[in-house]
């Protein structure tokens, strides 16, 4: 993702920087691809000219000139949202049934309260909530479902909006995001 791929569609051919991501038939939010895995349907968000007809794209790298990509135009959606995952992990310091004190998660008790409403998981399948703070170190109390082990791990999954890299005349979007 976001490499540097030559487009070639229908009569014109430019440098993009695409955006892969999966093509979820269900919901209108896909999630970002980190590269382009072999033998798999793979949608690939470029900033590019309007192209009306049937076309067949194909993508190559540039300096080998090596086909990379190949397919149909999938639509031209502008409101198309393409997430990227972030999860963040902490251990479980102290535990009292279903309550634990999570650290090594955040280092500021003001990041705890900005994420508060935001729902923890385990690798082990349990699913919690922040109740509050403590000290000023990034501790933390939370509440799970059920009773949490010392080896188990609370993780908390974050999601951000992504873009494609404008390249050449559309470089002035850079500005705007």
């Amino acid at each position: 993702s976001r490499e540097l791929l030559t487009l070639h569609c229908g009569f014109w051919r430019r440098q993009v920087r695409p955006t892969f991501s999966e093509n979820n038939l269900n919901c209108d939010k896909h999630k970002m691809d980190r590269f382009l895995q072999h033998g798999r349907w793979t949608v690939a968000s470029v900033y590019a000219p309007v192209t009306f007809g049937t076309n067949v794209p194909a993508m190559f790298f540039d300096s080998e000139g090596v086909l990379v990509a190949a397919g149909c135009l999938l639509d031209l959606n502008p409101d198309r949202i393409v997430l990227k995952k972030a999860v963040l992990t902490g251990y479980p310091f102290r535990n009292k049934k279903r309550n634990a004190v999570v650290r090594f998660m955040f280092h500021d008790p003001d990041d705890i309260k900005w994420f508060k409403p935001v729902e923890l998981w385990t690798k082990y399948g349990l699913s919690g909530r922040i109740t509050d703070s403590l000290g000023t170190h990034g501790l933390f109390k939370a509440n799970f479902d059920r009773i949490v082990k010392n080896n188990d791990t609370v993780c908390m999954s974050l999601y951000k909006r992504v873009f494609p890299k404008p390249v050449g005349e559309f470089a002035s979007l850079r500005t705007q995001h």
